[in-house]
C-alpha cells in the first residue's frame, strides 16, 4: 500500500491520527527591513491556506527568496545579520515573523514547561495584548501615510481569515532588530504598553515553542548529519548532550546504595587518588596529590562530554553502501541530507500540541545538484512532510516542475520590478486552485513548470524501467487510484487538469518522434475524465511503440466496464458518457463517505433537505449525475434542489477522496472487499498485466489471473 505515516498496511485506517490541518501552528507571513534584499519595510504573505503548510517560493535570482528564510533563520538566533547595503537608517531594520497560534496548544504548552515557571502568566497576557491589537486594531493603526503597500496587504490576509480563527487562534508579529534585540516593529507605535521584558519573554517562548531548521545551498551535508551536529539533533529531536548528561546523573545501584553514575565514579576515584597518596606518604608525608584551592574536586557531567561525542559520535559516521558522505558527488550528499531529513520527521509525525518544539523545515533550492531524475520525487517528499505529516516546509526553487503536481499548499512567485501588475511585487497562489488563476501569473511560471516536469518525466522513463506511469489530473484521483493500484508497480503523478495531462503527453511524445532508436521501457498512461466538451484530436502526435498514451475514462453503461478510449477516435455527432473517476469507484465505499461528508457539514446546507436524498447501492458505478445517478429525491422540493445538492457534494471533492480512502483502505483490511471498482479493471487490462496489490474479493479469487490469461492472450 502506499506509504503510510501510521505504519499499518492501510494507508489511513480509523486509528490513524494524522489529519492535514487539524492543527495550526505556524509562521504566517513576514514583515522585514533592511536585510539583504529588503531595502525598505515589506511584508512577505507566506501560507495563503493555513489548513496547508508547504510554501513554495519561486522568482528570479536577486529577489529575494532566499532571504526570506535566512532572515527567519536570523530571527531564530541562527544566523547573523546580513544588512541590506541601501538602507539608511540602521534604527529601521528588523525581521518580525507573524504567528498564528492556536491559543489552547500555546498556553498549554507554556504552563506545563518548567523553565517558564513565575513566567507562563505574564507571557500570555503580552501575546494576548498583540493579538487582540493585530486582529482588531491594526486596521486603524495604518492610516495616512503610514498606510502602505506592505500594511494593506497584511490587513487584507488578515482580514480574510478573521471570522474563523479570531476566537481560538493568537495572531502574534515580533520581531528582532540588528543586534538580536527585541523589538516590535512595524506595531511599535500601537504597542507602547508593552516592555522590553514583555517581548523578550515572549521571544524566548516563540524560540522554544518552535524548531526552526535551516539548510541552505551552500550547506555541506556530511557536516549536518553528523549526530552530535546541533542541526542533527534538532531534526531527531534528541538532545545528545541532555541525553548524555542524563545518563550520568542515572541513579543506579551500588553495594545496596543509589547513586548516580557520576557520583560513582568519583567515589571510585577519590579511592583510587586516595591509596595513591598512601603509597606516597610511605616515603614522605609531605607527598600529596590535592586538588587546587578554589576548584572543584569531583568529576562533572560536562567534564566528560566532550570526550565522550568525540570517542563515540565522531567515530560513527553516516556512510552510504559503505562510503563516506564526504566522498559522495554534491548531488548524491544533496539528496542524503533531504532523506535523512524526511526519514526522523515522517518518523516524529505530528507532536503533541502541549509539547511545543513544532518543526518548521526551511531549505534553500532541493534541487541543487540534483540527478533531473531525482528531482519530483525530492519535491514530493517535502510536500508529503507537510501535508501529511504536519510539519511547516517552506522551499525556495528554480525547478518548476513540482508546481503543476502539488496538491495543497502556497506558491510564493516575488517579481524583480517591485510592482507586479498593480501589486506589491509578491504574488500568492492557493496550488488548490491556482489553475482557476492562471491568467494573474507571471509569464515564467506556467510554461516553464510543464517543460521542467517534462524533462524530468522524459529523463525518469528512459531510465526507469521497474515501473509503469500513470499521470492523472489532480490529487484527487491520485487518492483514488492509489487505493488499489500498487506504488511499486505503477508511478501516479498528479498534474494539475486535463489540459496540463494533453500538453504533458505531448511534450513526453515529440522527443521520440525524432530518436532513431525506441528503448525498451514501461509503459506510460495519460489518463483524464471524459468531461462535457469533448473535442477533435486527431492532430496529437502519436508515441510509435504504443508505450505512452494518452486516454479518457468511459463508463459503457450496457456493458457495465469502464473502457480507456482514445483521444484521436471522437467523432462530432458521437454519443458518449460524461465519465469521471468519482463514477467509476466501489459503490457501497463511495455511498458511504457521501454520508459521512454531508452529515459532517449539514449545517452547511439549511436550504437543502438533505435528508430526503436516498442513494441507490444496486447500480454498478457512482456517478451523481446523469440518468443513472445513484441519488434519488424522494420529494418535489429536494429534485427542484437536487443540482445544488450535487454543486455542494462537488465541492467537497478532496475531503471525500481522502473519506473514500480510509473506508476503502479498512475494507481491504479486514477482508471485506466483495468486488474490484471496473476502473482497476480497466487498468489492468491496459497494462497488460496486474498492476494492482495482492487484494483478492470476496468470491472473485480468479478475477485477476481470469484477466491476465483469458484476455490478455
Amino acid at each position: 500500500m502506499p506509504e503510510n505515516p501510521c505504519g499499518s498496511r492501510a494507508y489511513i485506517t480509523a486509528k490513524c491520527s494524522i489529519s492535514k490541518g487539524d492543527i495550526t501552528r505556524m509562521i504566517y507571513g513576514l514583515f522585514v527591513n533592511g536585510y539583504k534584499s529588503y531595502s525598505q519595510t515589506e511584508y512577505v504573505h507566506i501560507n495563503e491556506n493555513e489548513k496547508y503548510k508547504f510554501t513554495t517560493i519561486v522568482g528570479k535570482n536577486g529577489t529575494g527568496k532566499s532571504a526570506i528564510l535566512e532572515a527567519l533563520n536570523f530571527f531564530f538566533k541562527q544566523g547573523v545579520w546580513n544588512e541590506n547595503k541601501s538602507s539608511k537608517n540602521k534604527d529601521d531594520m528588523f525581521v518580525s515573523p507573524v504567528f498564528l497560534i492556536e491559543k489552547q496548544s500555546f498556553d498549554s504548552w507554556i504552563e506545563s514547561t518548567s523553565e517558564f515557571k513565575g513566567k507562563s502568566s505574564k507571557v500570555i497576557a503580552g501575546i494576548n495584548t498583540i493579538s487582540e491589537f493585530l486582529w482588531n486594531e491594526s486596521d486603524d493603526y495604518f492610516k495616512g501615510a503610514t498606510k502602505t503597500p506592505y500594511n494593506q496587504e497584511f490587513i487584507r490576509r488578515k482580514s480574510r481569515i478573521k471570522s474563523t480563527h479570531y476566537e481560538k487562534f493568537y495572531l502574534i508579529s515580533i520581531g528582532k532588530n540588528t543586534d538580536s534585540k527585541s523589538t516590535n516593529k512595524p506595531f511599535s507605535g500601537g504597542l507602547k504598553s508593552l516592555q522590553v521584558s514583555d517581548l523578550d519573554n515572549i521571544n524566548y517562548a516563540i524560540e522554544n515553542y518552535y524548531n526552526y531548521i535551516y539548510i541552505p545551498v551552500e550547506q555541506h551535508a556530511h557536516n549536518t548529519l553528523k549526530i552530535e551536529n546541533i542541526q542533527m539533533q534538532k531534526i531527531m529531536n534528541q538532545d545528545v548532550v541532555r541525553r548524555i548528561e542524563g545518563f550520568l546523573d542515572n541513579k543506579i545501584n551500588v553495594d545496596g546504595k543509589s547513586k548516580s553514575f557520576i557520583d560513582h565514579i568519583n567515589s571510585q576515584m577519590a579511592t583510587f587518588v586516595e591509596k595513591i597518596n598512601e603509597t606516597i606518604k610511605q616515603v614522605d608525608e609531605e607527598y600529596e596529590y590535592k586538588a587546587k584551592k578554589n576548584q572543584k574536586q569531583n568529576i562533572r557531567p560536562s567534564d566528560i562530554l566532550e570526550n565522550i561525542l568525540d570517542a563515540y559520535f565522531v567515530k560513527r559516521t553516516l556512510k552510504i553502501s559503505d562510503k563516506e558522505l564526504s566522498e559522495l558527488s554534491s548531488g548524491e550528499q544533496r539528496r542524503a541530507l533531504i532523506d535523512i531529513v524526511y526519514a526522523f520527521l515522517k518518523n516524529r509525525g505530528i507532536e503533541k500540541e502541549s509539547t511545543g518544539r513544532n518543526v518548521i523545515l526551511a531549505i534553500d533550492e532541493p534541487e541543487i545538484s540534483q540527478d533531473i531524475t531525482h528531482c519530483f520525487e525530492q519535491f514530493e517528499r517535502l510536500e508529503k512532510l507537510s501535508n501529511t505529516f504536519g510539519n511547516q516546509v517552506l522551499v525556495t526553487t528554480h525547478w518548476y516542475g513540482i508546481l503543476p503536481v502539488i496538491e495543497n499548499g502556497t506558491l510564493l512567485h516575488i517579481s524583480a520590478d517591485g510592482n507586479y501588475k498593480g501589486e506589491n511585487r509578491f504574488s500568492v497562489f492557493n496550488f488548490y486552485n491556482y489553475l482557476d488563476q492562471k491568467e494573474h501569473f507571471p509569464d515564467d511560471i506556467q510554461l516553464k513548470s510543464l517543460y521542467d516536469l517534462a524533462i524530468s518525466l522524459n529523463t525518469y522513463i528512459k531510465k526507469n524501467n521497474a515501473k509503469h506511469m500513470i499521470i492523472c489530473e489532480g490529487g484527487t484521483d491520485k487518492r483514488y487510484l492509489e487505493t488499489l493500484v500498487d506504488p511499486s508497480k505503477v508511478k501516479i503523478i498528479p498534474v494539475g487538469g486535463i489540459d496540463n495531462v494533453r500538453n504533458l503527453y505531448r511534450l513526453l511524445v515529440m522527443p521520440l518522434q525524432i530518436e532513431s532508436k525506441i528503448s525498451s521501457r514501461k509503459k506510460v498512461l495519460c489518463l483524464t475524465d471524459t468531461d462535457d466538451n469533448v473535442r477533435d484530436n486527431t492532430d496529437l502526435l502519436k508515441d510509435r511503440s504504443g508505450d505512452i498514451q494518452l486516454k479518457r475514462l468511459q463508463k459503457n453503461d450496457v456493458t457495465n466496464e469502464v473502457e480507456l478510449v482514445n483521444f484521436d477516435n471522437y467523432q462530432p455527432g458521437q454519443k458518449y458518457s460524461v465519465t469521471r473517476i468519482e463514477d467509476v469507484l466501489h459503490v457501497s465505499t463511495w455511498i458511504s463517505s457521501l454520508k459521512e461528508v454531508i452529515e459532517k457539514h449539514s449545517k452547511e446546507i439549511v436550504d437543502i433537505p438533505y435528508d430526503e436524498y436516498t442513494f441507490v447501492d444496486t447500480l454498478k458505478f457512482t456517478n451523481l449525475r446523469g440518468e443513472n445517478s445513484i441519488i434519488f429525491s424522494s420529494s418535489i422540493e429536494a429534485e427542484a434542489k437536487k443540482i445544488e445538492f450535487i454543486n455542494f457534494i462537488e465541492d467537497k471533492k478532496s475531503e471525500l477522496s481522502k473519506v473514500y480512502m480510509k473506508k476503502f483502505s479498512e475494507l481491504i483490511e479486514d477482508g471485506e472487499l466483495d468486488s474490484v471498482p471496473p476502473l482497476f479493471v480497466a487498468l489492468n487490462k491496459y497494462f497488460k498485466e496486474d498492476v494492482l496489490y495482492n487484494t483478492r474479493p470476496k468470491g472473485q479469487l480468479d478475477l485477476f489471473q481470469y484477466f491476465i490469461n483469458g484476455v490478455y492472450q
